[in-house]
């Protein structure tokens, strides 16, 4: 813990209410930049790119920041048919290349920490908790544990990174964090960048009930930044975080009717108006206006989309009934 209150001493980010002009570059179109870059091994084009991104604080279409998109087009291995160990030995030596050509570098080791948490998840598979073996959670907890010490070791690194924050929100839930220590690693790292929304997001995932939370924490977390933070970020905020419970599962069934619709709605809207629409955005609005029988703001959501999220809907023929729903006349 002393790390992370070290990590950001001399940095303070501000809040800013969107800007000039909306993005207009897809996270799509900029990961398939990136992710050819990583291939060709043009580690100098990717330290200028990541550099770049930590000062302009850029975003992407729906307000993701690119650095974020970044790591994310790193992070899992490109693959064909099924992915596999292989792949991930292929992306880590190739990461670890790009380190010994730029040992100092907070973006190359930031990226080999994802890798590592990415490689964990895939050890532990996607199943509950007892169907999990015992070689797949000694599996998990080493890469887990791997990933904690490279974020560590990269601490001491000159390049701060809002990522790094992110990460070690990974390292707090797979290592099962107690409430007191999460929140405070997520007061940490909005005191360093308040404004990178992806950490109100892993918190929020972290308070999932089927996680550590207890029904009820996401809708208070998000009650409490709202009243906290002005207007549009505060509505945009709040629909950030309760779209976490955007899914077609029993846990957010029972949780998501109890959030504010009003101010979910109004945060979409600022989302939208300040950084554009997004395919993931409308899916998640898409899926809460149909929860919530909002049918013109649900036929507008989904005539903003251009596929389904399959991790939101999970069944296609749910997918259809709500789009036809909200298009019936």
């Amino acid at each position: 813990m002393k790390t992370i209150q070290d990590y950001g001493r001399d940095h303070h980010g501000l809040l800013a209410p969107g800007n000039s002009a909306k993005p207009d570059e897809s996270a799509d179109l900029y990961s398939a930049h990136i992710k050819t870059l990583f291939a060709q091994e043009d580690f100098a084009q990717l330290e200028q790119i990541a550099k770049q991104e930590r000062i302009n604080k850029g975003r992407l279409l729906g307000g993701i920041w690119k650095i974020k998109s970044f790591y994310d087009s790193v992070r899992v291995p490109v693959f064909t048919g099924e992915l596999t160990d292989a792949d991930y030995a292929r992306q880590i030596a190739r990461v670890k290349k790009w380190i010994a050509a730029y040992p100092d570098s907070t973006t190359a080791n930031l990226s080999l920490a994802f890798v590592y948490l990415s490689y964990a998840s895939f050890a532990r598979g996607s199943g509950f908790a007892d169907s999990v073996s015992d070689s797949q959670w000694s599996l998990f907890h080493s890469r887990s544990d791997q990933a904690k010490a490279i974020l560590l070791e990269a601490s001491t690194l000159k390049d701060k990174d809002p990522a790094w924050y992110e990460a070690m929100q990974l390292v707090a839930h797979d290592e099962g964090w107690d409430k007191v220590r999460a929140r405070e690693l997520f007061d940490q790292a909005t005191a360093f960048e308040p404004d990178y929304y992806h950490y109100y997001r892993r918190y929020a995932d972290y308070l999932l009930p089927q996680w550590y939370g207890e029904p009820g924490d996401i809708r208070a977390f998000a009650e409490e930044i709202s009243n906290r933070i002005p207007e549009p970020n505060g509505s945009m905020l709040y629909f950030q975080i309760v779209s976490s419970l955007a899914c077609y599962c029993e846990e957010s069934l029972r949780e998501l009717p109890h959030v504010s619709y009003p101010i979910a709605r109004q945060g979409y809207t600022n989302v939208t108006r300040f950084y554009g629409a997004s395919n993931l955005n409308a899916n998640r609005f898409a899926f809460m206006a149909s929860m919530f029988k909002d049918q013109v703001a649900a036929r507008e959501a989904f005539a903003a989309l251009s596929s389904m999220d399959s991790e939101i809907w999970y069944k296609e023929e749910v997918f259809n009934s709500s789009r036809d729903w909200a298009n019936a006349h």
